[in-house]
């Protein structure tokens, strides 16, 4: 059996989160290649963490632009394809034949190895139901059995779920024990079992919301049973996040949007004009504006590298009438949803990705390039949010408001934008230097500004109010306001300003897995997962 030193495991992990693309994994020996007598539940729990984290890098890595929290360049064929998720897919089902390998060796233990195997189990659901949300029925009880199964046929999604709130149970009833061996890594919460138990009812409630237009009477009634318990992720110091380090030398470990637009190059991407609007920070009178003053977040999210206002050859878009917005105002520049015009060499002009969640710098108006190195920033040590206290206050607003599940909506929403801003002002280690920072003024008046949008709207505009909150507090996880967007067609978000095709209702199956397997037949853009009943074309 390889041992590998913790500092090995946590720089290997953070390599591999770097690109969904990534094969550091090569660094441990695959633990689904070892015998029965070398394998090591220490060492299969790191690998389950790894992969874990791998197919959400992918998957978000896959929503980001379809979503608009940043720019999509093109269509939406372009942007989901059959080799999207080839990566994810891979991970995930070795994630899964992981979690088999720590099953044998928890029955064959005498202390059952109750808290490898309860947190093997908790990432093993939230993967499947992750797969589902994308991808709808993917193969289940046939996988990870070529034996029998060489090409396991898909189980719906519905059955997929319901075997997922059962595990997650059972997984709750693993980690209350008492006995058995602390895991040598635990890379989350540091054998905090508390806090995994409020991970997998907190990852229950999410379901039981996300299900919500399919069986209403379930979403409502499981949500009440889950707040019962009252062990769900409710306080900033519970959040279910990977930690990013500023390692580069032995392996890469800062964060992938700080490394694609901070080193010699400069900015690869472009950031959304939409999410620009809708946090109100331009001045050139969006067409979407909403809650009326700038949100306080702007700053801490995004990096503006210049002075000067983008014109002439770095502002391709002006004069087009197709577009929205093409230039939003204040300094900002991005692109509007599905601008594909040809790219300026303005990879040290563009505003990129700021201090939150990406480690990046804090925007106080220093316009320095990002990649120059007397510009002070966090190096990379950001963090990928999973799910975090001020989502489940966004959850739990939206079951109030939908199906009538425990709490006031209002307030919940209120907690929830405080949680947010909160994590957000308090994430950075820079001194951001006044008047820049986050007051407690800015976040009063910001809430009360909602507060009072969300009172004058009828019940579908509360929903949009909830949702849009939602969508900007989930900055740095496109996952979240994916689903969240299919589930309930807010926030209201700019069309594409080119002929992009249907909004990808699901994703498609990995083309290396149709080849090899006949069972398997290839997703539309069209198809919807079993819990979006909402109509063709009603969002795009």
């Amino acid at each position: 059996m390889k041992i590998i030193s913790k500092i090995s495991l946590v720089l290997a992990t953070a390599a591999l989160m770097v690109g969904c693309e990534s094969t550091e994994l090569d660094l441990l020996d695959n633990p689904n290649n070892l015998n029965p007598s070398s394998a090591d539940a220490n060492f299969l729990l790191n690998d389950v963490q790894l992969r874990f984290n791998s197919v959400m890098n992918s998957m978000n890595n896959a929503s980001t632009g379809v979503i608009r929290h940043r720019n999509q360049f093109g269509t939406y064929n372009g942007a989901v394809d059959d080799l999207t998720l080839t990566a994810a897919w891979e991970n995930a089902y070795r994630l899964f034949g992981s979690v088999d390998v720590i099953e044998g060796l928890a029955a064959a233990d005498e202390t059952g190895l109750p808290y490898h195997s309860g947190i093997a189990h908790i990432l093993e659901a939230y993967t499947y139901v992750t797969l589902v949300d994308y991808l709808g029925d993917v193969p289940f009880s046939q996988a990870n059995n070529p034996e029998e199964f060489p090409t396991p046929s898909v189980d719906s999604g519905k059955d997929i779920y319901t075997a997922m709130f059962a595990q997650l149970d059972a997984a709750i009833n693993e980690l209350e024990t008492t006995t058995g061996p602390d895991p040598l890594n635990d890379l989350y919460y540091g054998a905090n079992y508390d806090n995994w138990i409020a991970l997998a009812n907190t990852l229950k409630i999410k379901m039981y919301n996300q299900v919500r237009l399919d069986d209403p009477v379930l979403a409502k009634n499981g949500i009440n049973a889950v707040l019962a318990d009252g062990r769900i992720i409710d306080t900033i110091d519970e959040d279910f996040q990977f930690q990013y380090s500023t390692e580069q030398n032995l392996a890469e470990g800062r964060h992938p949007f700080f490394t694609g637009n901070y080193l010699a190059a400069g900015a690869g991407t472009y950031m959304s004009n939409n999410l620009y609007d809708l946090m109100n920070v331009g001045d050139n009178q969006p067409p979407f504006i909403e809650t009326g003053n700038t949100d306080p977040r702007a700053r801490y999210y995004f990096y503006r590298q210049s002075s000067s206002a983008p014109s002439g050859s770095n502002l391709p878009c002006a004069g087009n009438p197709s577009y929205n917005y093409c230039y939003v105002g204040n300094l900002y520049w991005g692109r509007d949803h599905g601008d594909d015009e040809g790219i300026p060499n303005d990879g040290t002009k563009r505003t990129t990705y700021g201090v939150y969640p990406a480690g990046g710098a804090f925007d106080a108006d220093q316009f320095q390039q990002a990649r120059d190195p007397g510009l002070a920033k966090m190096d990379g040590a950001g963090i990928a949010p999973n799910l975090i206290a001020s989502y489940t206050h966004f959850i739990l607003a939206e079951g109030a408001l939908t199906v009538g599940s425990n709490g006031n909506a209002l307030t919940l929403l209120q907690d929830a934008i405080r949680l947010s801003m909160n994590k957000v002002r308090n994430f950075t280690t820079l001194d951001n230097g006044t008047p820049f920072e986050m007051t407690q003024g800015d976040i009063d008046a910001y809430v009360a500004n909602v507060t009072a949008e969300y009172g004058a709207a009828n019940p579908a505009g509360k929903l949009n109010v909830i949702i849009r909150e939602y969508f900007i507090a989930a900055y740095g996880n496109g996952r979240e306001a994916y689903i969240n967007y299919k589930r309930t067609g807010y926030p209201n978000l700019e069309a594409p300003i080119i002929a992009a095709g249907p909004f990808p209702r699901s994703y498609r199956y990995p083309s290396d897995e149709l080849v090899t397997n006949p069972n398997i037949q290839q997703n539309n853009p069209t198809d919807k997962v079993f819990w979006d009943k909402n109509p063709d074309g009603f969002i795009d």
